[in-house]
């Protein structure tokens, strides 16, 4: 039986997740649909409390520091104690300082504390997880087609990266041309980035005098943080690639910065966000056109006020940041509750 309501979202991630409680605080009714098993798209929160998707904050991130504020989330500085390594072929060099982790933030928990508060503020029933969409049809409204049943709704929203959404929804009728365009070449952020972290006992570095910062212009991992908890129970590092890696050489370039120490981790996560078809296109290595952020044409509505796009990709304010996904959040929840009015 087909389901109806005022506005159906696409993805259940940072974007999707405040528009709907945006939505539900002015008394518009939504259903979230997300293909995955979980919310957080991009916000992936694993034990212990470590992050493979977004990692920080920043405190004039204004609508970030909202939501932490309306569910009471506590947060804390990176650490930026240390000093700062540097990798060159054939040379590794300490730094006096740490200038790369100055002013970033954390949430205790993790950042996918951020979309879990959301989530469980939403009514009952109207988020729908492991709900992939495949097709949206625009006559009299809008017709959500799923592989688990079909929605009807006034609008819809579709809270993903523009490009993941075109490679993997059907549009009829078909997008305006300078809208599909633009979708299809607008990078996905993270989407071509492999994160890597590696946990320890306790944070070593640190007595070492190192802040677990490093810059490298060797490889794989280009940019190295500490991502230990707050309290320190335990230690961890990670870094990003845009190339493939392997455990045997992220442990090489761990022990070349940071010494014997860095050798055996009690754990090493790879997650890399390329292969997954729910957040990156297949061409995703070849979107690198970030001038595309924040394009009009992406914040515009489509089929008269019945199609947005919202995503952190979609934002003029801090777009690829976790702020970017929750303005555009704000801009399309706007629109929606100034056309209700």
């Amino acid at each position: 039986m087909t389901k109806t309501t005022d506005v159906a979202i696409v993805g259940a991630g940072a974007s999707g997740l405040r528009i709907a409680n945006l939505l539900d605080q002015a008394g518009i009714s939504v259903v979230i649909l997300e293909a995955r098993d979980r919310v957080g798209g991009r916000l992936l929160t694993v034990e212990p409390g470590i992050d493979l998707g977004a990692t920080w904050f920043w405190q004039n991130e204004h609508e970030v520091l909202e939501v932490i504020s309306e569910f009471g989330l506590i947060s804390f500085p990176q650490h930026t104690a240390g000093d700062m390594m540097y990798q060159v072929p054939g040379s590794i060099q300490k730094l006096d300082g740490n200038p790369l982790d100055q002013q970033a933030w954390r949430i205790s928990g993790g950042m996918q504390s951020l979309t879990t508060s959301l989530a469980n503020s939403l009514p009952i029933d109207s988020l729908k997880l492991s709900t992939k969409v495949t097709e949206l049809r625009f006559k009299n409204g809008v017709s959500v087609i799923t592989d688990s049943g079909d929605f009807t709704a006034r609008h819809v929203v579709v809270a993903l990266p523009p490009a993941t959404a075109i490679a993997i929804i059907t549009f009829h009728p078909d997008l305006p041309q300078e809208l599909k365009s633009f979708a299809a070449r607008t990078p996905v952020w993270m989407g071509a980035i492999t994160k890597v972290v590696a946990i320890y006992d306790s944070p070593f570095w640190r007595a070492k005098g190192l802040a677990g910062s490093a810059m490298s212009h060797v490889g794989p991992l280009r940019e190295i943080h500490d991502v230990s908890n707050e309290a320190a129970t335990f230690g961890a590092l990670f870094g990003f690639s845009r190339e493939s890696v392997t455990r045997e050489v992220i442990r090489e370039q761990l022990v070349a910065i940071f010494g014997a120490e860095a050798a055996n981790p009690s754990s090493l996560i790879i997650e890399d966000w390329s292969k997954s078809e729910l957040t990156s296109p297949p061409n995703v290595s070849e979107l690198n056109d970030y001038q595309l952020f924040g394009a009009k044409v992406l914040r515009d509505s489509h089929f008269d006020g019945r199609l947005y796009f919202s995503s952190t990709e979609t934002s003029t304010n801090s777009p690829g940041h976790i702020q970017g996904a929750f303005s555009a959040a704000r801009r399309t929840a706007n629109q929606i509750i100034n056309l209700a009015n």
